[in-house]
C-alpha cells in the first residue's frame, strides 16, 4: 500500500517517455541563425585581410588606379615611399623597350589588356635624366643607352617636339659626366631637328635677321601683356597645336645658346618667343601641356645669361602665375610634370612639392607602379614613358623642403 502510494506521489513529476517533439519554426529558426554566424564571421575575415581602398581624381583628364591622396606637401617624411616609387618606376620604365633596345612611346591598356613598346627615337631621354638623378651618377648603362641614340643604324632621326637637349644638358652637367658622355650627349642634341614651320626654318638658320630688333619687339610683346595685362594679337586656332610648340622651343634654343654660344640658336630663341608671345597675348588661347611653364623657363634662361634682367625678371613672372595654388589644382598630367620641371630649375621648392603632390595624388597607378592617365574619348588607358621619366626626375630632384 506504502509503494503504491509512493509511486502514485512521484509520478506527478516523472517525464513522459519517448521523443521530445520540437515545433518546425525553431528549427527553421536555428537554421537561419546558423547562416547568419557564418555570414556574418566570413564577412569580418575579408575586411581583415582586405582593407578598403579609396581612390581620388581631382584632375581634368580622367583617370584610374590612383594612389591614396597624400596630405601635405611633400618632403623627406616621406623618403621611404618617394625611395620605391622610383624602384617601381625604373622596373616599369625598363619593361618599356623596343627591340631596338630604346624606350618606347608609352603602354596602353584597354579592357585589362596592355600594348607596348612602340617605336620612338625621342622618349628616353627623360628616362636617362631621371636615372642620372635617382643614382646620383652616370653608370655605364647610361652611356649604353646615349650611344643607341647616336648610333643611325639604329635611330636615323630624332625630331623634338619638348624639352630634348634641356635632358641631355642636365646629364652633360651632371658633376661626374665623362668627357665619353659629354660628347654623346652634345651630338644628340646638335643633331636633333624641331617641328617647326619651314619659313621659322629660314629665319633662324638661313636669313640673317636682325637680332636687336626681334629682342625689342619681344619686350614690347612682354611689357604689354604682362605689365599692362593687353591683348597682342589673334592666331588662328588651326595653327595652335603646332604653334604652342614655341614654348618649348624658347627653353630649348635657351639651352643649346648657353651650350654652344651658336648664334643660331640665339635667333631660335628670338623667333621662338615672338611666335609664342602671339599666342600667350590672345586671351582665348588655352595651354594645357605646360608650354608657358617652358616659355619662362627658357625666358628666364637666357635673361640671367646675357645679363637681360627685363627678359629674366618677365620669365619669373610669368613662371610664378602659371604654379598658383588654383591653377595646380586644375593642371593636367603634362602640365604638372612640365612645371615641376621649371620650378626645380627656379629652385622652387613650395611649387615643386605641390607639383609632385598633385602628380602622385591626381595620376599615380599604384598597382602598375608608374603614372598615366585615361584618354578622354575612351576608357583606354595611357602610360607615356617620356613623362614617367621626367616624374622619376622630379622624385629625385633633391629640393624637397626639409633638406
Amino acid at each position: 500500500m506504502v509503494n503504491d502510494l509512493n509511486k502514485e506521489r512521484y509520478s506527478k513529476f516523472a517525464l513522459p517517455l519517448g521523443k521530445i517533439k520540437v515545433p518546425k519554426y525553431l528549427y527553421i529558426f536555428l537554421i537561419v541563425l546558423i547562416i547568419l554566424i557564418l555570414i556574418i564571421s566570413g564577412f569580418y575575415f575579408y575586411l581583415k585581410n582586405n582593407p578598403k581602398k579609396t581612390t581620388t581624381n581631382k584632375s581634368v583628364i580622367k583617370n584610374e588606379g590612383i594612389i591614396n591622396k597624400t596630405d601635405g606637401l611633400v618632403d623627406k617624411s616621406n623618403s621611404d615611399l618617394l625611395e620605391k616609387m622610383s624602384k617601381d618606376l625604373i622596373l616599369w620604365l625598363e619593361k618599356q623597350r623596343d627591340d631596338r633596345g630604346v624606350y618606347s612611346e608609352n603602354e596602353i591598356c584597354e579592357n585589362g589588356v596592355c600594348n607596348g613598346n612602340i617605336q620612338s627615337n625621342r622618349s628616353g631621354f627623360s628616362v636617362l635624366s631621371g636615372e642620372v638623378r635617382y643614382e646620383k651618377k652616370i653608370n655605364q648603362h647610361i652611356i649604353d643607352d646615349l650611344k643607341k641614340y647616336s648610333d643611325k643604324d639604329k635611330v636615323q632621326v630624332i625630331q623634338s617636339n619638348y624639352l630634348l637637349c634641356n635632358f641631355l644638358y642636365d646629364i652633360y652637367n651632371y658633376p661626374n659626366a665623362s668627357e665619353e658622355a659629354k660628347n654623346l650627349t652634345e651630338k644628340i642634341c646638335f643633331d636633333s631637328q624641331y617641328e617647326i614651320f619651314n619659313d621659322d626654318y629660314n629665319s633662324i638658320y638661313v636669313q640673317d635677321i636682325n637680332t636687336e630688333e626681334i629682342l625689342n619687339q619681344n619686350l614690347s610683346k612682354l611689357e604689354r601683356i604682362v605689365d599692362d595685362k593687353e591683348k597682342v594679337s589673334s592666331v588662328a586656332s588651326d595653327n595652335f597645336n603646332i604653334l604652342n610648340k614655341y614654348g618649348y622651343y624658347a627653353s630649348e634654343f635657351a639651352t643649346r645658346y648657353k651650350w654652344k654660344n651658336k648664334e643660331e640658336d640665339y635667333k631660335g630663341f628670338l623667333v621662338s618667343v615672338n611666335k609664342f608671345l602671339d599666342l600667350y597675348g590672345n586671351k582665348s588661347s588655352q595651354f594645357a601641356d605646360g608650354e608657358v611653364c617652358s616659355f619662362a623657363w627658357g625666358l628666364a634662361d637666357i635673361g640671367e645669361y646675357k645679363n637681360l634682367l627685363k627678359l629674366r625678371d618677365y620669365g619669373r613672372v610669368i613662371y610664378k602665375d602659371e604654379v598658383s595654388d588654383d591653377k595646380i589644382a586644375k593642371m593636367t598630367l603634362k602640365q604638372a610634370l612640365t612645371c615641376g620641371l621649371a620650378a626645380n630649375r627656379f629652385n622652387d621648392k613650395d611649387a615643386l612639392d605641390k607639383l609632385i603632390t598633385k602628380t602622385i595624388s591626381a595620376f599615380y597607378n599604384k598597382e602598375k607602379g608608374c603614372i598615366g592617365q585615361q584618354s578622354i574619348e575612351s576608357l583606354t588607358n595611357i602610360y607615356d614613358v617620356k613623362n614617367n621619366g621626367i616624374f622619376l626626375f622630379l622624385l629625385n630632384s633633391k629640393t624637397f623642403k626639409n633638406e
